[in-house]
């Protein structure tokens, strides 16, 4: 019986294969091998049969099946593998190099051993079979056995077989490999240093996200970034594209829809091949209408003939009258049957022809139409004018992006509507093409479904996530990653020597500016320490880095420089204040002048909005009283309010305590301003013991937070703190130990605090004997 039902699955499996019909064989291979599933041995003894059989379906299926059994009988499996692997049919070889790979998958380490050496093996064949195998050794087990002394041999191999293989496969995938940069910590100038020609190597203070970013682009898995302007979710976004295999690009095709002509039809072609397969429709139809023109000619020739040999023989008028009534229907009906031509040719909706890499295509801000295709309004609807409906299909930026990346920024900007089909072909895969203009011709018509296979990349702010579609959002968590972009990364040499780097990438990127020298950078480098919120760290908020680099290049331009030097990017950031410290200084510029002192005024180290460093003038009248309490503006919280009125009581500080400020913009209510109102309640700490020890503060300013235990906390933007004091010409500051930086400007001192009690030992003992001295 068994040996029976073996023919018959053989003979059935050899005649499906000859038919080319693939599906029903690969049905028939699943059922013969559930026949023999509780029979192990002999399923081996058969498969090691076909491996000699003369149909090459049967080889081909021996080859296949035997990475099943590789770990009981690996010597004699190898050796049918590599028989195989020589055999004069192709899909033999395939065959085998699927059963190598998947028995590899299993114990690669054992599977390499024993078939390292085909890539030198004597045969072609073998030497192809190889080469077919490389892709998987690479992508799943190149940290498990020493692989690139193959791939640099097989690359040098002089069979057409396995060289197409390496150029076509191989070749792409080793270039999205790291690439080795011995970094020049003793450079001169940003020209010196060596770039890496990959967008996720120009990634900088985000190390973590490009290895999410690695994986997604490896497991074809979307991303939700989210982050602060200009801390590189577009560049990350890019940088999946880069990644990706362009092995798998495909060309879409629109073609009429015969009788139903609302409803074009959708083929995939290889990247590449979709202009040819047009091509041959435009041959047939140019064909078709040279025959119709001489079939034309024929016809006036014969109507003009009869015409006048009648006239002529006649000698009757009414004959050239009726020949050229003849002719003028024969010139319009011809006109007819030109604009509709027996050949339908076909649009090419994406087109790869000349892709090097996988698509990244940008859809930030575009429209329902832009983003999900649309079909083209036709003024011409009737009388033989109107344009064939799938010569008014338009692509959408999710059909544009298949097999690529798909990349929204602000995507709560998206409607509800757009984020519902944005989910939905992110889903299925495919989304057909349809009129989305109210009143257009084109809204009757309907495409196939057209594929929009893309990895989805959102971007956006913190504000931005409540608004996606929770749908869209839980896809990407249960299928994706969700990235938040630091803002700050850790001062260190290593993150230092990337910032170097990155200004020699702005400089190549914009080529209109000269490179920078090493004292150049060190300013930019402390340009990211005054940015960054943290002390210790610097800023990874690069856009507004970017811009000052390019300035100080343009003021070096202006200058005839060979070099951007320090002096030109000191001079940039005197030119790059924003808008809103334009119009702070613009307002009230005595701000900026030199601050005075008086008995009960504290100067208050702030940073407005995280850009804008300022000196805000805190001033204290107490009254007498038994009690502590404080009288002050909105801007100081009841919170606020109540921890200081019990660290004034606690330190024995009565009275009833006026408070006023100026600085700051007190209707604001952004994060960082939150923040500057905490830094005030030092100062008012500090005002009440100036007060009631009688200390004038001369060329002082404090900073830092106060907790309800009396603990001062470290405070944000220290460093651009520091700074903005010290071009206002104060000399000595109190500060949290937290923020200890060794960095501090000449001639400033500052006295690192980690309590009241500290604070109030230095008020005493270093401003009490100028005023003794006063």
């Amino acid at each position: 019986m068994n040996n029976v039902m073996l023919k018959l699955f053989s003979a059935v499996m050899h005649r499906l294969a000859v038919k080319h019909q693939v599906v029903a064989l690969e049905q028939t291979i699943s059922l013969f091998l559930k026949f023999y599933k509780k029979q192990p041995d002999k399923l081996f003894s058969i498969i090691v049969r076909f491996s000699e059989d003369s149909r090459w379906v049967l080889r081909y299926l021996s080859g296949r099946e035997l990475g099943k059994f590789f770990e009981e009988k690996p010597v004699q499996i190898m050796e049918i593998w590599f028989k195989l692997a020589s055999d004069d049919n192709l899909y033999v070889r395939e065959g085998a190099a699927k059963g190598i790979t998947y028995a590899a998958g299993k114990n690669v380490i054992d599977v390499w051993g024993l078939w390292e050496k085909a890539f030198s093996h004597p045969s072609e064949e073998v030497r192809q079979t190889a080469a077919m195998t490389l892709l998987s050794f690479i992508e799943k087990h190149k940290d498990e056995i020493h692989i690139l002394p193959v791939i640099q041999h097989a690359k040098k191999d002089t069979s057409p077989k396995v060289k197409m293989i390496m150029e076509k496969y191989i070749s792409p995938l080793m270039e999205q490999e790291d690439e080795l940069i011995e970094p020049i910590l003793d450079y001169q100038t940003t020209e010196e240093l060596p770039l890496s020609s990959k967008m996720i190597d120009q990634v900088v203070g985000q190390d973590q996200a490009v290895e999410i970013i690695k994986i997604a682009a490896r497991q074809k898995r979307s991303v939700l970034l989210i982050g602060e302007p200009g801390t590189g979710k577009s560049m990350l976004g890019q940088a999946i594209s880069e990644l990706l295999p362009v092995s798998k690009l495909e060309d879409v095709i629109v073609e009429s829809g015969g009788s139903e002509r609302n409803v074009p039809k959708i083929k995939t072609q290889p990247a590449g091949k979709a202009a040819p397969y047009i091509r041959k429709f435009e041959n047939e139809a140019k064909s078709s209408l040279v025959a119709f023109r001489w079939m034309m000619g024929f016809v006036y020739l014969a109507v003009l003939f009869v015409m006048f040999f009648y006239y002529f023989t006649k000698d009757e008028p009414l004959f050239l009258l009726v020949g050229f009534i003849v002719i003028g229907l024969l010139y319009f009906a011809s006109k007819k049957l030109k604009t509709n031509p027996a050949v339908q040719i076909p649009k090419i909706l994406v087109d790869h022809t000349n892709s090097k890499r996988a698509p990244f295509i940008d859809a930030t801000g575009l429209h329902a139409g832009a983003l999900l295709g649309d079909i083209r309004h036709d003024p011409y609807q009737s009388g033989g004018l109107e344009a064939m409906p799938h010569q008014l299909v338009e692509s959408g930026a999710i059909h544009q992006a298949h097999q690529g990346v798909l990349y929204i920024d602000e995507v709560s900007t998206l409607s509800t509507e757009s984020q519902q089909f944005l989910l939905t072909a992110f889903q299925e895969k495919k989304l057909p093409i349809t009129g989305r203009s109210l009143g257009s011709s084109g809204s009757m018509i309907r495409t196939e479904a057209v594929p929009t296979d893309f990895i989805m990349v959102l971007a956006g702010n913190v504000p931005d996530v409540d608004k996606i579609h929770p749908a869209l959002r839980s896809r990407i968590q249960g299928y994706g990653y969700e990235i938040y972009t630091k803002t700050t990364m850790e001062d260190t040499p290593d993150n230092r020597y990337k910032l170097a780097q990155f200004v020699s990438q702005e400089v190549r990127k914009d080529r209109k500016i000269p490179h920078f020298t090493r004292e150049a950078v060190h300013v930019v480098i402390g340009r990211a320490k005054e940015m960054s919120p943290h002390s210790k760290q610097l800023t990874t908020r690069f856009r507004e880095l970017g811009g000052l680099i390019r300035t100080a290049g343009d003021i070096a331009v202006q200058s005839n420089a060979q070099l951007v030097s320090k002096k030109h990017v000191e001079k940039a950031m005197l030119k790059i204040k924003t808008l809103e410290e334009q119009m702070w200084m613009e307002v009230d510029k005595s701000r900026f002048s030199t601050p005075y002192s008086q008995l009960g005024m504290v100067q208050t180290l702030l940073h407005y909005k995280g850009i804008i460093g300022q000196v805000s003038k805190i001033s204290l009248v107490v009254q007498s009283s038994e009690e502590v309490e404080l009288q002050a503006p909105d801007w100081l919280t009841i919170g606020e309010q109540t921890k200081l009125e019990a660290l004034l009581y606690q330190k024995g500080l009565f009275g009833k305590y006026y408070i006023q400020k100026n600085g700051m913009n007190q209707n604001d209510e952004s994060e960082d301003d939150k923040s500057s109102r905490e830094d005030l309640s030092l100062g008012i700490l500090v005002a009440s013991i100036s007060i009631k020890k009688n200390i004038m503060l001369v060329d002082f300013a404090v900073c830092g937070h106060v907790d309800i235990m009396g603990t001062i906390t470290g405070t944000s933007y220290f460093e651009s703190k520091v700074k903005t004091a010290a071009r206002q010409g104060i000399k000595k500051i109190i500060a949290p130990l937290d923020n200890a930086i060794d960095d501090i400007p000449k001639g400033m001192e500052v006295f690192w605090v980690k309590t009241v009690d500290e604070v109030e030992e230095i008020i005493v003992h270093q401003f009490g004997k100028i005023e003794a001295h006063l």
